[in-house]
């Protein structure tokens, strides 16, 4: 779901990072046709494209600019108090008791920050994430 939480897996553990702060800024969305991508794609309201700018192309978009739509307006589920959450899959498939380990949840972060840059996902997303730290320790 757009704004939630990151989720890594390595088949063994499952990491959910939330966001850290309350509020779950920043967080935009990116388009290049200007509706949301939600379940009606409304079209973005004229207050929205106001607000609107261009952002760099991201790898996938072949070069294109797209617009970077702030989420204040659309988006009010606030996904911090669930809190970041790690499970075991091997003691716990169904995910139904996080563990507290903070050498798996180190490892996971890593995991996380290398398919986030792998995957050219937008430079907001480690602010919202904190994973800078570990976005800057990570050479791809």
């Amino acid at each position: 779901m757009f704004g939630a939480h990151v989720n890594v897996t390595d088949g063994r553990y499952v990491y959910m990072r939330a966001p850290v702060k309350p509020g779950n800024k920043p967080l935009y969305e990116y388009t290049l046709m200007p509706t949301h991508h939600g379940g009606g794609r409304a079209f973005i309201s004229m207050e929205e494209l106001k607000t609107v700018e261009l952002a760099d192309p991201f790898d996938f978009t072949k070069g294109l600019k797209t617009l970077k739509i702030n989420s204040n307006g659309w988006h009010q589920i606030d996904y911090h108090p669930f809190g970041t959450m790690l499970f075991d899959l091997e003691n716990d498939p169904y995910q139904e008791n996080p563990i507290d380990d903070q050498v798996v949840d180190e490892e996971m972060k890593r995991k996380m920050v290398k398919l986030m840059l792998e995957n050219d996902a937008p430079k907001e997303q480690y602010t919202r994430l904190g994973l800078e730290d570990i976005k800057e320790d990570i050479n791809i």
